[in-house]
């Protein structure tokens, strides 16, 4: 319950500030979101058990960041009245379940160490019983074997396997189209409303943060197959992988003019291709299922782009 308290907490204030980003021009608004998703991402620490963020793991930081973000980017292209209030409830909502599902006692209990209080995750980890390996050792004086003991570095997870991964999948996914809204609200002329032209400049910039974006939804995609701080390697090609694909959709569909939410629609739907293809369970030249998948996904791609070229 109080880590519930905690997370309306944090939503309130962050909800609280990012709306007002409506009023900034295109350059402070930039910098105050930044601020805020640095203020959500570290007002995670807390909850977990952590009072150094810097410490803590970057994983269940990245829902909350894109929550934090959405509402700031979102809240540059609401109408005041009476969008923005209802944008305020929505998004303190939404960064409360982002941190909740993060932070739930269900996904902390596998850091627990048995016969303590709960504490945070690198306290858990640092406390933890090391493992230990016999092997035998051969006594020079009586020419028989004896038993050491050894410690023996596990690859020890940086946070547990969720237990609800159908959840964060789903919450990445969606977090992500809207913060490719948000990435639309903040860059000038980003979602292309009413004919907006957009700079050369304004293009980078449009396209170097939609693939950040794709690329922190990697990283907590790729979080869920790989925990562990041997695997850090993984999550950091995944970002990659995302973001590389997402930013060159990005550049593409911009520059196609397509108005509206088609554009984070289809840079969306490419986040999820990448998802399928990286967690395919067999070579995807094999997996005929995930093959008919794409080609039906491609489809109705090319489907949304002739409607949008046609609404243009």
């Amino acid at each position: 319950m109080q880590q519930r308290n905690v997370a309306r907490e944090l939503g309130l204030a962050v909800a609280s500030v990012a709306v007002l980003v409506h009023w900034l021009d295109a350059a402070p608004a930039l910098l105050v979101t930044a601020l805020i998703v640095a203020a959500a991402a570290a007002g995670t620490g807390p909850i977990v058990g952590e009072w150094r963020p810097w410490r803590m793991p970057l994983i269940p930081m990245a829902l909350p960041a894109l929550a934090a973000f959405s509402i700031a980017g979102i809240a540059r292209v609401v109408a005041p009245v009476p969008w923005l209030p209802l944008l305020f409830v929505a998004g303190w909502a939404g960064v409360a379940w982002a941190v909740r599902l993060e932070t739930a006692p269900e996904v902390l209990h596998a850091v627990m160490v048995p016969g303590m209080e709960p504490v945070g995750v690198a306290a858990a980890v640092a406390t933890a019983p090391p493992a230990v390996r016999l092997r035998p050792r051969r006594r020079v004086e009586f020419d028989l074997p004896q038993i050491v003991a050894e410690p023996v570095v596990v690859n020890t997870p940086e946070l547990p396997p969720h237990p609800r991964p159908l959840a964060v999948r789903s919450a990445a996914l969606g977090l992500a189209f809207l913060a490719f809204v948000a990435a639309g609200g903040l860059i000038p002329g980003g979602l292309a409303l009413d004919g907006q032209p957009l700079t050369r400049n304004h293009l980078v910039e449009f396209v170097i943060l939609n693939g950040a974006i794709a690329g922190v939804v990697g990283y907590r995609m790729a979080a869920l197959s790989s925990p562990n701080r041997f695997d850090r390697i993984v999550r950091v090609v995944a970002i990659g992988q995302y973001a590389v694909p997402v930013a060159v959709a990005a550049f593409a569909l911009r520059s196609l003019a397509l108005p509206r939410l088609f554009i984070p629609a289809l840079l969306t739907l490419v986040a999820y291709a990448v998802t399928s293809l990286r967690e395919s369970p067999e070579p995807v030249p094999q997996n005929r299922r995930l093959l008919e998948e794409l080609a039906v996904l491609g489809v109705a791609a090319l489907a949304v782009v002739a409607w949008g070229l046609a609404v243009k």
